[in-house]
């Protein structure tokens, strides 16, 4: 297949759902609405930086009301972000953030797509955005969307300049309005226009407005206005009912939000493009007309709606088959247009509803290994009368360079009303078949795929039916389903995975000081009968023992744990640790599996390569029981426990019963004055913890900066004197930072700390930092980004009778984790500061 092909293929799958569920089929006014929506040609491509940045709102009354093909452009998968619902950070939170989007998207109704631009956290410009992305490579891919998705319209969340607030925000917008220029020049990116895709222009760039709660000023003179609060008598409810729901699947963002009703305009401001005075769509033809040879294929759909019947919707099937015939007899070039090809999928999708037609292919595991035998069973149901007759079944490999067949079977056999039908595949995976990594995290199809939201199953089943001498087709991934006991039935993608995964039970290992300390990994069999032999490989200086180890697995999913013994180097030293593995094939680069199991979406695995990150430094550390309030939830316990600490996790009724005195240090972790409650009442009993000589320390929480963002503390007052919680930060990880009360314990016992323990931070310094803070604090850093002056919140202490209280909003949550040697020094020193100090 040549790249055109490719490329095409790319385009032709759905941007919403490589359905890691099935869809259901359509009820009565979905049907109704699907057939109206088939008679709209128009498109509008809404472009911001994040997950949970798009306009629900406008997105559901875009798709659900005015029926055009919607779609949400986020340049970034949202791993830089902060996580409300568990300790996952980086690439698994962007893993889950992706299907928070296509939850979304499966309720309003618009597509999905991405860049490759990865989320760093927060910028506070564009400049020091498009330093990090590299500005041109970014452009790339939105062209590449633009002129995949040809939008009308391009609507952005932010204007192009500082009202942004995050760079990142002032970053997606700039793109915006440069790609809708590029997208139309050839000699831009002239690889996309060899690789088969066509300039595009669309007509005009719109900025839309923020409003954020229900008491917004008036839109600007010369605004463009939609109404997004209309009610839909089909769906019973308004779109901004419908966008609530969608809004509400950002979980991991607190984004859980309370449906409005009544009448509510949003309005847009031009950027670029032809004018507009009434509408953002003005200008655009949204009928069948602006196809070469569309309009007879606009007729058959108008009889096929004005002939459609709730009650009795398999009626229709003889028009809605003469219209994808008429569809395909349009010119070629028509049928390359991607909005055709649009049209074209949501054609089968109601033809498959009209026949009230349920397919699916499940697998008899949830994942394989190369080599291995995979049974895969197949069922079809028609209900509703329509007559059908089963042509043929075909199974079929997926990859990025097209869709090839596996086995296909002739059937040619009535389908008869309301009975199952069921057929039997059986496969082996080829040995060279490409594992289930996402395209976006290394595995295959990173540039095919670049721009959807995830990678399509490897394997399809493509059903072809007849009616009356017409066929069509539908096709379903393949799928394992399970039954939970709670959640009840359940779908999981099929993946291919390795003959043997290996899962280290540490990402990272660190040592205070040089005595040799147990790596514990766990080996599973990705297939049935894995044998081979383990290996570590480390830097120089530093030893496992021993040399190698062997492993026999028997059965698929088996496993077996194995420690290896890892003496460091006697000086600081830092390095990787890399897993190998020898199946007789030679030591290779072992991949564990990771779960991210949450009820809002299709359960995933992720397949990392198994390293881990070593840091060898010298450490000392004075008191070692330690209480652990979780929040919304950190890798802070078992960070701490890596270096000896003895950490219980404190539940409501045990601080509220126990003996706290025990406790050297009682920690808060981050946002828990914004998950747990209890902390109103309980806040007290910890203030009196540190006046009889404990310590708490508090790590950083949100205070609502702005309406519309679900981040209300439970109470202002955290400390046993009065500070705020503001939204000032430190986004530069290399930022200078000065001490401001050198003869403070926390900078000299039990560890002494200087500048050098500031180096080798991630991400961000701090973020929601203390201010106005009572004169019986004393701050102990000074920090800023470039062009600020400095800020003085992200660590605050006040002796509170015999003991100390301690704010900190440093990122102690990324810093330990990722075992950065001077965070760790730091924060034991916070934890001593009850101690003796010599």
């Amino acid at each position: 297949m040549n790249r055109t092909a490719r490329l095409l293929l790319a385009c032709a799958l759905p941007a919403v759902l490589v359905a890691q569920a099935p869809v259901p089929v359509l009820d009565g006014a979905e049907l109704q609405k699907a057939l109206d929506k088939l008679q709209v040609l128009g498109s509008v491509l809404y472009v911001a930086a994040h997950p949970d940045d798009e306009n629900t709102d406008l997105l559901a009354t875009l798709s659900k009301g005015r029926q055009v093909r919607a779609g949400y452009l986020a340049l970034t998968r949202g791993g830089g972000g902060q996580n409300l619902i568990g300790p996952e950070l980086g690439d698994p939170l962007a893993a889950i953030r992706t299907q928070e989007l296509l939850a979304a998207r499966r309720l309003d109704g618009a597509e999905q797509f991405f860049t490759g631009a990865v989320d760093f956290g927060f910028s506070k410009t564009a400049d020091e955005t498009f330093a990090t992305w590299g500005r041109e490579a970014v452009l790339a891919d939105v062209v590449r969307v633009l002129r995949t998705f040809r939008p009308d319209v391009i609507v952005t969340r932010f204007p192009p300049d500082a009202r942004a607030g995050h760079g990142h925000h002032t970053a997606s917008a700039i793109l915006a309005i440069e790609a809708f220029a590029a997208a139309a020049d050839p000699k831009r990116f002239p690889e996309q226009i060899t690789a088969g895709l066509r300039p595009w222009q669309a007509r005009r760039v719109l900025w839309n407005h923020f409003r954020f709660g229900d008491n917004a000023p008036p839109p600007a003179p010369g605004s463009l206005t939609l109404d997004v609060g209309t009610f839909d008598p089909l769906l019973g409810r308004s779109f901004g009912e419908l966008a609530a729901e969608s809004r509400s699947q950002h979980r991991s963002q607190g984004f859980g939000v309370l449906a409005r009703r009544g009448s509510r305009l949003e309005s847009f401001e031009p950027l670029a493009g032809a004018p507009a005075t009434a509408d953002l769509l003005e200008g655009v033809d949204l009928t069948w007309s602006r196809v070469k040879g569309g309009a007879a294929v606009g007729e058959l759909l108008a009889q096929a709606r004005k002939a459609f019947r709730s009650e009795r919707p398999a009626a229709v099937l003889p028009l809605l088959l003469k219209a994808q015939t008429a569809l395909q007899g349009l010119p070629a070039d028509a049928q390359a247009d991607p909005l055709v090809q649009a049209k074209a999928a949501e054609l089968r999708e109601v033809l498959r509803a009209a026949a009230g037609l349920w397919v699916e292919a499940i697998a008899d595991r949830q994942s394989a290994a190369p080599g291995d035998r995979l049974t895969v069973s197949a069922a079809l149901i028609s209900r509703g009368d329509a007559g059908l007759s089963l042509e043929s079944l075909a199974l079929e490999a997926i990859t990025p360079e097209g869709v090839a067949p596996v086995q296909a079977r002739a059937i040619q056999q009535p389908l008869g009303d309301n009975q199952l039908r069921k057929e039997t595949f059986e496969l082996v995976l080829p040995a060279t078949a490409p594992l289930g990594q996402p395209h976006w995290l290394g595995g295959p199809g990173a540039l095919a795929w670049r721009n959807r939201p995830e990678s399509p199953s490897p394997y399809q089943l493509r059903a072809r039916l007849g009616q009356g001498g017409a066929t069509f087709e539908v096709t379903v991934p393949l799928r394992f389903r399970f039954r939970d006991p709670v959640q009840g039935e359940r779908y999981q993608p099929f993946i291919v995975v390795p003959t043997v995964l290996v899962n280290l039970a540490e990402r990272v290992e660190v040592f205070g000081e040089a005595r040799p300390q147990d790596v514990t990994l766990k080996t599973m069999a990705g297939a049935a009968k894995a044998a081979g032999r383990l290996r570590l490989q480390v830097p120089e200086g530093w030893r496992a023992e021993p040399g190698e180890q062997a492993f026999t697995l028997g059965r698929a999913g088996e496993e077996q744990t194995f420690t290896f013994r890892l003496t460091p180097p006697a000086s600081p030293a830092h390095g990787e640790l890399k897993v190998l593995v020898d199946i007789g094939t030679g030591f290779q680069p072992a991949r564990g599996a990771q779960r991210l199991d949450h009820p809002h979406i299709p359960l995933q695995t992720l397949l990392p390569e198994a390293v881990a990150r070593l840091e060898r430094f010298d450490l000392k550390h004075n008191g070692k029981r330690i209480g652990y309030v979780m929040g919304a939830g950190d890798e802070i316990p078992q960070s701490l426990r890596r270096l000896g600490y003895e950490v219980e996790l404190l539940s409501d009724e045990a601080l509220a019963t126990r003996d706290l005195k025990g406790f050297d240090a009682i920690v808060l972790g981050i946002r828990a004055f914004n998950t747990r409650a209890a902390l109103v009442s309980l806040k007290d009993r910890l203030h009196d913890y540190v006046a009889k000589g404990g310590t708490e320390i508090v790590l950083y929480t949100v205070n609502a900066g702005f309406p519309g963002i679900n981040a209300d503390m439970v109470t202002q007052a955290i400390g046993p004197y009065p500070f705020k919680v503001g939204r000032k930060r430190v986004t530069e990880e290399r930022a200078a930072v000065r001490i401001l009360a050198p003869e403070h314990p926390a900078f000299h016992w039990p560890n002494k700390i200087t500048s050098a323990d500031f180096e080798g931070w991630v991400q961000e310094r701090s973020l929601y930092d203390a201010e106005g803070w009572d004169a019986k604090y004393k701050p102990l850093l000074a920090m800023h980004d470039a062009g600020e002056a400095d800020q003085e919140g992200s660590l605050i202490v006040a002796e509170h009778g015999k003991g100390h209280f301690v704010y900190t909003s440093l990122a102690f949550f990324r810093q330990l984790p990722e075992g950065v040697p001077g965070a760790y020094r730091l924060f034991a020193n916070l934890l001593a500061l009850g101690g003796k100090h010599d």
